[in-house]
């Protein structure tokens, strides 16, 4: 016999319908043929399932060998179909279904993995998107920064922390001319929910002037762009509170960072 009479013995041995010869042979061809072993596995697995499934049954031998005789009567050159006995016919339809079952939840595994990827992928691209932002502003507080240090009117000031944030520290820098400012902080503490930190100007003899709300990140630091009020570029205290997320009017926190009066 040639390997594919072998292949056609695979459901029949997973079903244990071979006669003692052919059972034999086909065993000493298993032994050197890793395809067909390999097969047989899947078709016992199938077979498995179907004992699960069905009322185990001993067929009679006169359905044995009906099953056997359709078998071998099977050639690739003849077009004649065998009519099948309905015991067989309820096997192949069982084998069918099992397969049928199997591919659906390939399918649906393979559709659940691909969604768990594009998931992914999807966190990954707004992780980087935010990161390039963040890169983005960075670049451009510098270019900001470099350009108000080189202004022959920039003037700096220092801000300490107060007994709010004791190591707190920061930097505001701006053009007595044309008001542009940057204030930077680090070491502030992370504000609450609903809070967060605002600039004001207080100009001596006026009252404070509200300036930007800003947040700050794991680190304490922020870096803030502002224009300045004309009444606060001559002499003025710089302060930094914590308000409502949304900003206040007039003080009403405590105060984190402070100039020198």
């Amino acid at each position: 016999m040639v390997h594919e009479d072998y292949k056609e013995m695979l459901a029949p041995h997973a079903l244990d319908a071979l006669d003692t010869t052919d059972a034999r042979a086909f065993e000493d061809h298993l032994s050197g043929c890793g395809e067909c072993r390999a097969e047989l596995g899947d078709w016992r697995d199938t077979a498995a399932l179907l004992a699960h499934a069905a009322t185990p049954a001993t067929p009679p031998d006169e359905l044995r060998a009906r099953i056997l005789s359709a078998a071998k009567q099977t050639t690739a050159a003849s077009a004649r179909v065998v009519p099948m006995p309905p015991a067989l016919l309820k096997i192949a339809a069982a084998v069918a279904f099992v397969a049928l079952i199997g591919g659906v939840i390939w399918l649906w595994r393979r559709d659940v993995k691909s969604r768990q990827e594009i998931a992914r992928l999807t966190r990954e691209i707004t992780t980087q998107q935010r990161e390039l932002a963040r890169s983005r502003d960075a670049l451009a507080h510098q270019r900001d920064l470099v350009a108000l240090l080189g202004s022959a009117n920039a003037k700096k000031m220092e801000l300490t922390g107060t007994a709010a944030a004791q190591k707190a520290r920061g930097t505001f820098v701006f053009d007595q001319q044309t008001g542009s400012a940057m204030l930077m902080t680090d070491a502030l503490p992370a504000a609450p929910a609903g809070m967060a930190y605002e600039l004001w100007f207080i100009p001596k003899g006026h009252l404070p002037m509200a300036g930007k709300v800003f947040s700050v990140d794991a680190s304490g630091r922020a870096t803030v762009s502002d224009l300045m009020p004309p009444e606060a570029r001559e002499k003025a205290v710089i302060a930094i509170t914590l308000e409502p997320k949304h900003g206040s009017a007039q003080p009403t926190g405590a105060i984190y960072l402070s100039s020198s009066s």
